[in-house]
């Protein structure tokens, strides 16, 4: 399955760049930029630019409803082998590559469903309010 990430300005290169130092290398990954002067209509042909007939694709793009976005679900609404996902970050795209390394015969639409209900965004004071409250009841 091919990734393609894509995001306002250079974000998704950058993250693209970090997830390498992380993995060493990603194969089968592209990123995209958008760029002032740059639309929809630009997007959705760097990422033709980007596709194999009959490949499987799995979009990783920064904002739902934004161009990146938009521009990625007018592929997929017109192409049975392709997913988008919005709320592209270093920690998303590290989990997708692992799973598309765990699952190797995984389809784009099944990796939303192997990221799990969890939030990356944390809090330090919440988790260490949540162990501590599980130490109290341990206690009981």
């Amino acid at each position: 399955m091919k990734l393609i990430i894509a995001a306002h300005g250079q974000m998704a290169q950058e993250v693209v760049n970090s997830a390498n130092m992380v993995f060493g290398g990603i194969e089968n990954a592209e990123a995209v930029t958008f760029v002032p002067g740059e639309n929809a209509d630009d997007l959705k042909q760097k990422y033709q630019n980007c596709m194999t007939e009959g490949e499987d694709v799995l979009f990783l793009v920064d904002l739902f409803g934004g161009s990146p976005y938009n521009a990625a679900f007018q592929i997929a609404a017109q192409t049975e082998n392709t997913d988008v996902i919005s709320g592209l970050s270093l920690p998303m795209l590290l989990d997708v590559v692992g799973i598309r390394e765990t699952y190797e015969e995984i389809r784009p639409w099944e990796v939303y469903d192997k990221l799990g209900k969890d939030t990356y965004i944390k809090s330090c004071r919440n988790l260490l309010n949540q162990q501590n409250e599980k130490e109290e009841e341990d206690e009981l």
